[in-house]
């Protein structure tokens, strides 16, 4: 990864506790350092709103057999159990041969924030994900 993308960016990559539970859950797959950009609608938290607000990530993308994550800026946007996509309202796609689209409403990592979070990243396994995701 390019060193200046990397210091405004960050490294994309998993913190190394949660690197090592998912590693000892069975990881099926890691992508680290793709980058992308979330975008917010009707953000609202503690101190900040916005109704549309688009930010450039390098996040890191991680199947176990027991869970999906997307880790990015130091915030895991989403880490749940292969089977609870649907409950939580996560929503995959592949616009792309490269692209994955991660949709979610914000409330699933915080139930005291709102809005709705788009999560848009390159990466070579977006089809083998939302395959791996969706069936």
């Amino acid at each position: 990864m390019n060193a200046l993308r990397r210091l405004l960016l960050g490294p994309g990559r998993l913190p190394d506790d949660l690197s090592a539970a998912l590693r000892a859950e069975g990881m099926v797959l890691l992508v680290e350092g793709a980058p992308g950009s979330v975008t917010y609608r009707n953000l609202k938290t503690p101190g900040r709103r916005a109704n549309w607000k688009r930010t450039a990530i390098s996040a890191a993308i991680a199947l176990s057999n027991k869970r999906f994550v997307v880790h990015a800026h130091r915030f895991k946007h989403i880490d749940v159990p292969l089977t609870d996509l649907a409950r939580y309202g996560i929503k995959v796609a592949n616009p792309a041969p490269d692209r994955l689209q991660v949709d979610y409403d914000l409330s699933t990592t915080n139930p005291t924030w709102q809005g709705q979070v788009t999560l848009n990243l390159k990466t070579e396994e977006a089809a083998r994900i939302v395959r791996t995701l969706t069936l």
